[in-house]
């Protein structure tokens, strides 16, 4: 897995290269936890583009990183998911709580509006 970070706003884009499962989902967890208690931090969005699977691991760290902003009254998104990708989380029905997004624009515009 690569993670490549960027901010812009007051956001974080994390584009995710390759498959969030278990042997990799420590390696996310810390990058992650770095700038989540970072108060110039309002939000994370996560770009799953160059994601290909998620497996229950990954699912479980997506939804943790979701609780911990929310608690933190942050903003979370996951955007640019594949089809194949958005099917895991219908099929799970995250997509009823996540917010997900096309690209990192539109989530940043779902914060704004949200």
């Amino acid at each position: 897995m690569n993670l490549v970070d960027k901010r812009e706003d007051n956001y974080l884009i994390l584009s995710v290269k390759g498959n969030i499962v278990l042997e990799d989902t420590t390696k996310l967890k810390e990058f992650v936890e770095q700038y989540i208690e970072d108060a110039t931090i309002e939000g994370i969005i996560i770009n799953c583009e160059n994601v290909k699977f998620i497996d229950s691991s990954g699912l479980g760290l997506i939804v943790s990183i979701y609780k911990t902003l929310k608690k933190l009254e942050k903003h979370f998104a996951l955007s640019s998911l594949s089809d194949r990708t958005m099917e895991i989380f219908t099929l799970t029905k995250l997509d009823n709580i996540l917010t997900i997004t096309k690209d990192d624009a539109t989530a940043k515009e779902a914060f704004v509006a949200g």
